[in-house]
């Protein structure tokens, strides 16, 4: 089973969800943008940002070619989809 979640790991609710959940999480959306992809994120990078309570800005895990973060700052961006 794949997740897509609101809130991020820098919350209670967002972080309960990816330290709890057994689920595939592909997507996060929180104050700080977007994070895809369909592939899933990786778990470990995933509870780091959880400890430290950061947002998905601050991912450093691998993403597949498929996978993209898309700041709420940024215009224009093309995705991997094209």
């Amino acid at each position: 089973m794949t997740k897509f979640i609101t809130g991020g790991p820098d919350g209670d609710l967002g972080s309960n969800e990816i330290i709890l959940g057994k689920e595939i999480i592909v997507g996060i959306v929180d104050g700080s943008g977007v994070l895809y992809d369909p592939n899933g994120l990786n778990r470990a990078s995933l509870l780091q940002l959880c400890e430290s309570r950061k947002t998905v800005s601050n991912y450093n895990g691998k993403l597949s070619g498929e996978g993209f973060f898309i700041g709420v700052d940024e215009t224009d961006k093309k995705l991997p989809d094209g």
